[in-house]
C-alpha cells in the first residue's frame, strides 16, 4: 500500500491506526480543532468490508501547512462506485485546496482501486461547497436529492449530487502528475 499521494503543492497523507496518535496531535491548537477532530473520528478513520478497506481518509498538507482532511469511500465494490468529501480548517478555506486535492483522490479511485464512478454532494445552502465542487474538473451535476438530510437549523434540505466517471477522468486528467509515496 502507500502512505501518501502528492501532486501540485498538496500532499494527502493516509490516516491509519498506526499514525492516528500523530494525526491527533497535528490537529491541536487551531480555533476549530475540536470540530475537526470530531469529523476525523466520525468519518476519516479506516473502515473495512470483508477484509477490504473501504474508507480512505487523508489529512491534507498545502506545502508544509496542515489544511484539513479529504476522503474517498468505496460505496460498492460490485458496482465500482465511490464517494468523496472534505473538511478544511477555517483559516485554509478559499485557497482552492479541495478542488486541487481531487486529482489525488481520482487517481486512487480510478487507477489504484479500479472504480468507475465517484460521487459527491452538498446541501443547497452550502454555497462554498457548491463552488468548490463546480471548480473540480469532471464533476457533473446529476440532480437534486429532495430533502435528503437535516441542516444545522433542524430543517430538511435538498442536496445537489455530482459525479465523475472513469472515462471522464481519463480524458481530463494527466495521471502522471500524481506521485505515490511509500
Amino acid at each position: 500500500m502507500f502512505n501518501a499521494l502528492q501532486s501540485d503543492s498538496i500532499t494527502l497523507y493516509l490516516i491509519n491506526d498506526d499514525n492516528l496518535a500523530e494525526v491527533y496531535e497535528l490537529f491541536q491548537g487551531f480555533p476549530d480543532s475540536k470540530s475537526m477532530l470530531e469529523e476525523l473520528f466520525r468519518n476519516y478513520l479506516p473502515r473495512y468490508e470483508r477484509s477490504q478497506r473501504t474508507n480512505f481518509g487523508f489529512y491534507s498538507m498545502l506545502g508544509d501547512e496542515l489544511a484539513g482532511m479529504t476522503l474517498l469511500t468505496v460505496d460498492s465494490w460490485e458496482e465500482r462506485a465511490g464517494s468523496t468529501g472534505a473538511d478544511l480548517f477555517e483559516h485554509m478555506r478559499g485557497r482552492g485546496i479541495t478542488p486541487r486535492s481531487k486529482p489525488h483522490l481520482f487517481y486512487l479511485a480510478f487507477e489504484i482501486l479500479g472504480l468507475n464512478r465517484v460521487a459527491t454532494g452538498c446541501r443547497v445552502s452550502n454555497l462554498a461547497s457548491k463552488r468548490s465542487i463546480e471548480k473540480t474538473l469532471g464533476f457533473q451535476l446529476e440532480g437534486v436529492m429532495r430533502e435528503s438530510g437535516v441542516n444545522d437549523q433542524g430543517e430538511f434540505e435538498d442536496e445537489l449530487l455530482y459525479a465523475i466517471l472513469r472515462r471522464d477522468w481519463l480524458a481530463l486528467y494527466d495521471k502522471s502528475l500524481v506521485r505515490i509515496m511509500e
